[in-house]
This record gives C-alpha cells, structure tokens and sequence, in this order.
C-alpha cells in the first residue's frame, strides 16, 4: 500500500503546484461598471481582484482623452479598489489598469463600458 502512496505524491504535487500558479496572477474578478455595460452615470470605477495585488495604473479614457481621478497607487496590496472620477462623460469608457500580483508578477489588461445619460433605469457608481 505504501508504494501506492509514493506514485501519487508526483500528480498531487503537480496539482498542487497546477493550482498555486493559477492563483498567483490574481486576475480581475470584477468590476463597477461591469465590463460591456452601459451605465446612465458613473463616478467611480471599483475593481476587484481574486487576491491581494498592488494597483499601480489606473487610466480612464474616453478616446485617446484621459479622464482625472482621484487614483493613488497603494503602498499595501488590497483585493478591493475604488477610484473617485467625478467627471466620467457620455461615451464609450476604457479603464486600462496593472497591477502587481503577490507573486511579483505585473498584470495588465483593460475593459470598457458605455455611459448614456438616456439608459432609463440603470445606476452607475
């Protein structure tokens, strides 16, 4: 029984190991607004990810226009962030971010959503 043993400890710790590097880049889980919504207003953008990371950019576009927010890089890695952006107009939004997973790793990758002051009955941030 014991030679059983020894020939699955290698497929548990590939599995194992399987797991951990999943989990090391710490994706985007989700965000506010959700990625290809439309939205009657936004003031903010909140992103959360599947564990801590450190967020170092954070752009809000409209076009090639930067949108000003409030973003400030955190010293301390967090799973939830929330952006101020008080002046996000009507139009096609791309929020392009990094972040710094705890594995060392930089993550990037962006999302875009639509405001349209005449979606009845949707809220944004």
């Amino acid at each position: 029984m014991q030679s059983r043993s020894i020939f699955r400890f290698p497929a548990v710790l590939a599995a194992l190991i399987v797991s951990l590097a999943a989990f090391a880049h710490t994706p985007l889980k989700t965000s506010s607004p959700a990625a290809d919504s439309t939205v009657a207003q936004a003031s903010a953008i909140e992103v959360e990810f599947n564990g801590p990371v450190r967020l170092v950019r954070l752009q809000v576009m409209r076009g090639e226009v930067e949108i000003p927010t409030e973003f400030a890089v955190n010293p301390e890695p967090v799973t939830n962030y929330r952006i101020e952006a008080p002046n996000i107009p009507a139009g096609k939004i791309t929020v392009e971010w990094a972040a710094i997973g705890a594995d060392g790793h930089t993550l990037t990758d962006t999302f875009s959503f639509t405001v349209d002051p005449n979606a009845a009955g949707i809220a944004g941030n």
